[in-house]
């Protein structure tokens, strides 16, 4: 009888430390490093194709930094970072008076000094943060943290990409950025779950893109500096720590422009659109091999070229079920927000 009883008390406790085991928690606030790796393609206007491709009669066209002529979509090289800085607020509930008025994020770390990150600086993607993933329920006292892209500068190929402390410059850190690149993490458990992973996340990324001349012919593009006006946002729904180790994805339901930084007479002006982003993947903690697998696998967004859509009053969802002062992320209706990442180029 004693022996039946001992067997039962240990079954029991090897239950309990099962579930206290599966129950991952966010961490507190803090800074993750990690490494990153970065690919773009972008749908070129049409005045400026010719930068990017020479007809050279009677042989082939001349193309520039993996230009196809026949759909005009520039595809950027694979580029790296392996310093790249995360930083994350302590875990809060949904909804809370911390999430709406603002949450430090991250922790000193070189130039970078801490942020102050709120709700309405934020522009989730459609559906977050769910989007149709399986099991996954919100609402108000869901835990979540804010984040931010405190250091990004990848590089490859004569390209870079820069954001957090590398916006403001290529040549040197600066804190803060003319534009911040803040997000949010939130657990799929719903209020009062037991454990916060998996989760998802999005990013509202703005950078700074250094691509490099093209010697190839005359009149080819010269080199420059391009920005995004309005947020690229990147999302991944299976996060399971962190630092996370996935691959981000441009949200393919809006329509990104790309803008040339400063004039350069003969060739550009100033705030003209060289064209819309397609496709924009960052990879996270992953290696070359998983992140060209996981990019093959990903199809071109639909991109119509047009009038640019404006830099302010994007949408952000709402319900009826809304805590006070701020909207449940679902698809329900929507309410205009402005400020759309914060800052001036």
């Amino acid at each position: 009888m004693i022996s039946r009883r001992l067997f039962t008390a240990i079954c029991r406790i090897l239950a309990l430390s099962s579930v206290s085991a599966c129950a991952q928690m966010f961490p507190p606030q803090g800074n993750d490093s990690t490494s990153s790796l970065a690919s773009f393609k972008v749908q070129v206007m049409p005045q400026f194709v010719g930068l990017f491709t020479h007809p050279n009669p009677p042989g082939p066209p001349i193309n520039c930094m993996g230009f196809d002529p026949s759909t005009n979509i520039l595809s950027g090289p694979q580029m790296t970072d392996q310093q790249t800085v995360i930083g994350r607020s302590s875990s809060i509930p949904d909804g809370s008076a911390a999430d709406l008025n603002g949450v430090p994020v991250g922790q000193p770390f070189q130039s970078i000094q801490v942020s102050n990150v709120n709700e309405n600086m934020l522009i989730p993607p459609p559906g977050f943060p769910c989007g149709g993933v399986t099991g996954c329920t919100t609402g108000p006292g869901t835990h979540e943290v804010h984040t931010e892209v405190e250091s990004l500068h990848l590089v490859g190929g004569g390209a870079s990409v820069r954001a957090g402390q590398w916006y403001n410059s290529s040549a040197a850190t600066s804190w803060p950025p003319r534009r911040l690149s803040p997000g949010e993490v939130e657990a799929q458990s719903g209020p009062g779950g037991l454990s916060d992973f998996p989760a998802s996340s999005f990013f509202d990324v703005y950078a700074q893109v250094d691509m490099p001349a093209c010697p190839a012919f005359a009149g080819a593009f010269p080199g420059g500096t391009l920005y995004n006006l309005m947020p690229l946002v990147v999302k991944n729904y299976k996060v399971t720590s962190f630092p996370p180790t996935v691959v981000y994805l441009h949200d393919a339901s809006s329509i990104v422009p790309v803008l040339f930084l400063n004039d350069n007479p003969g060739f550009w002006h100033k705030d003209d659109i060289l064209g819309y982003f397609l496709l924009v993947g960052h990879g996270v903690g992953v290696t070359s091999s998983d992140f060209n697998t996981f990019m093959t696998g990903q199809s071109n967004a639909t991109c119509p070229i047009g009038p640019p859509p404006p830099p302010s009053g994007t949408t952000k969802s709402a319900s009826t079920a809304a805590a006070p002062g701020k909207p449940v992320k679902s698809t329900a209706t929507t309410v205009s927000k402005s400020r759309p990442g914060g800052g001036n180029k």
